[in-house]
């Protein structure tokens, strides 16, 4: 049997943004794009293991299809490994997400840009590469945020790449947390590889698998997910903590914006960057600092 298989479909180009972060929330380890006519062509790559059920993962992209309103017929192939690892390497190039940040495969490690860092990110999985825009936006959330000595809750860290990218900028202790295991599997890879591993506890679960408070809660999560997390986010808190949200599309904001002043959290500062937009907050009703574009 092939080491891994694709899911396949066409859509519109405006919903293929939170399709294409959908599949990695699914488990997906990468996925490709092509335009085709007026749509997009997704292709997203899955490791086909044992306890992967492929007519539970169809009815999972089948439901986000219904949520958006879309229609796809959705193909399976089976991908020879040799295919995958080639076709990766292909796509993954060294990607900056912030002026003193750079992120790499370990096939073209990049020097640090000045006064900043490298991080070196083995994707074998999960969504945090650097390359979609969420993560972009969540790297230049925490770049804002964490100060030296720090404590930093990462919930859905994926990769690792947001652990790596707060111990970097010099907190003190970073939790992470995940729900999927082959993504805390992947993150403590990624973790020993750059050196950070002491600084980080990561744990399989989620908000409730971690006690204590923080002074950075950064989640990077689909919004449907992250809008009913949010009172258990604000609990790990601290009072004058700030909290990094991505994962929210622009014809979101309005309903987000609302769940969040409902969980008692005033918004510090807003990032955009194509459709997706970043949300800093804290608690209480201080002035809004101000509204950020990552130019691209």
């Amino acid at each position: 049997m092939a080491g891994w298989f694709q899911l396949s479909l066409t859509v519109q180009a405006e919903a293929a943004d939170i399709l294409s972060a959908q599949v990695f929330d699914l488990g997906c380890s990468g996925v490709q794009e092509e335009a085709v006519g007026d749509g997009i062509r997704l292709m997203a790559y899955f490791e086909d293991r044992l306890d992967r059920d492929r007519e539970a993962l169809l009815h999972a992209l089948r439901t986000h299809l219904d949520d958006l309103g879309s229609a796809a017929e959705i193909q399976i192939a089976e991908v020879p490994d040799a295919d995958w690892a080639t076709a990766w390497r292909v796509h993954f190039k060294p990607v900056f997400p912030t002026p003193r940040m750079v992120v790499c495969p370990p096939w073209d490690v990049q020097p640090a840009p000045d006064g900043g860092f490298s991080m070196v990110i083995d994707p074998q999985m999960g969504f945090g590469t650097g390359h979609h825009e969420t993560t972009r936006l969540a790297l230049a959330g925490l770049e804002r945020c964490v100060k030296v000595g720090s404590r930093v809750l990462d919930v859905g860290t994926g990769s690792g790449i947001l652990s790596i990218a707060a111990v970097k900028l010099g907190a003190a202790f970073v939790a992470a947390v995940d729900t999927d295991k082959p993504a805390i599997e992947n993150a403590r890879d990624n973790l020993v590889q750059n050196g950070v591993a002491d600084g980080v506890d990561v744990r399989l679960g989620s908000v409730d698998a971690i006690q204590g408070v923080f002074d950075v809660v950064v989640a990077n999560i689909i919004s449907s997910i992250l809008a009913p997390m949010l009172p258990d986010l604000v609990a790990r808190m601290a009072d004058a903590g700030q909290m990094v949200l991505g994962g929210i599309l622009g014809r979101e904001r309005d309903a987000f914006l609302s769940a969040v002043a409902d969980a008692g959290l005033a918004v510090r500062d807003e990032m955009a960057d194509g459709e997706w937009l970043c949300v800093i907050a804290g608690k209480g009703a201080l002035e809004r600092e101000h509204v950020g574009t990552l130019a691209r």
